[in-house]
């Protein structure tokens, strides 16, 4: 049971995420911003830092796979973002000091490079006609603060799994 659990909370965060937009009440902020919710590369990210970085890499690439056939048009772009966010972390991590703050601020900042990234992406292929501050204030900011609020409240219970997970690895 205990080789299931990484997967299962994987899947839940990445269909958490498409629940959370379908619940969320957008007239409470405004209707022009962009929420996206990344619990799933949060979690990708935090398995980087707190357990194996092989594995964490390894799911970035299936979940940004599955990311990319359930929710894009174009394939391939999550698929290389999320072990590439993934892989940086884990190397980042390795030179900071690895307390809950640092951790948080060096997650929110791959959150922001993967949104960057898709933006350009998007812009390269004219799938948008945002400019540069028209993203960050109606889709970075929004997006950056909902997933902070997610990393506030689920990344303690989180790390404790993964710690427990990972020392439960190494004995085996």
């Amino acid at each position: 049971m205990k080789r299931l659990l990484l997967p299962l909370i994987a899947l839940l965060c990445f269909y958490g995420s498409s629940v959370f937009v379908t619940f969320l009440p957008l007239d409470i902020i405004s209707s022009d911003r962009v929420l996206v919710p990344h619990f799933l590369i949060i979690f990708i990210l935090l398995m980087s830092v707190y357990y194996h970085n092989t594995t964490a890499v390894l799911y970035g690439f299936i979940f940004g796979f599955l990311y990319d056939s359930f929710y894009t048009e174009v394939l391939g772009v999550y698929l290389f973002i999320f072990p590439f966010v993934t892989f940086l972390t884990s190397r980042i991590m390795k030179v900071l000091n690895n307390n809950w703050i640092v951790t948080s601020i060096v997650i929110l900042l791959n959150v922001s490079l993967l949104e960057f990234i898709v933006y350009e992406i998007n812009f390269l292929i004219g799938k948008t006609d945002w400019d540069i501050a028209a993203f960050a204030d109606l889709r970075l900011w929004p997006t950056l603060v909902l997933n902070a609020a997610f990393i506030i409240i689920f990344s303690y219970p989180l790390k404790q799994l993964l710690l427990k997970l990972e020392k439960e690895r190494l004995e085996d």
